[in-house]
């Protein structure tokens, strides 16, 4: 995939996940204080995963390298490791979220 193309469509994607990350916010605010202070601790992992994979794009977007396959790698795994974190913070109550 060219990179431009790969940037732009996991922006878009960002813009989602901080969509869902702010609905969990919102939500945890009704919560009891326990069951809050676990989920504002998933919240905010997924807030520094979602400010690490935006601060790599910055930088492939700025720099533009021929050869950006450790980049490539670095985002995808953190994309997996930010489902793993919204699946096991949607675990808290389930059916409040998605």
């Amino acid at each position: 995939m060219e990179m431009n193309s790969f940037c732009s469509t996991l922006r878009e994607e960002m813009v989602g996940w901080k969509a869902k990350t702010h609905n969990l916010i919102t939500k945890s605010e009704g919560m009891s204080p326990a069951h809050n202070r676990k989920m504002a601790a998933s919240i905010d992992d997924m807030k520094a995963m979602i400010d690490r994979i935006e601060q790599t794009l910055q930088r492939l977007e700025r720099e533009c390298p021929v050869n950006w396959n450790s980049e490539k790698v670095e985002i995808e795994q953190a994309m997996c490791e930010l489902r793993e974190r919204w699946s096991d913070t949607a675990s808290f109550s389930p059916d409040d979220f998605e």
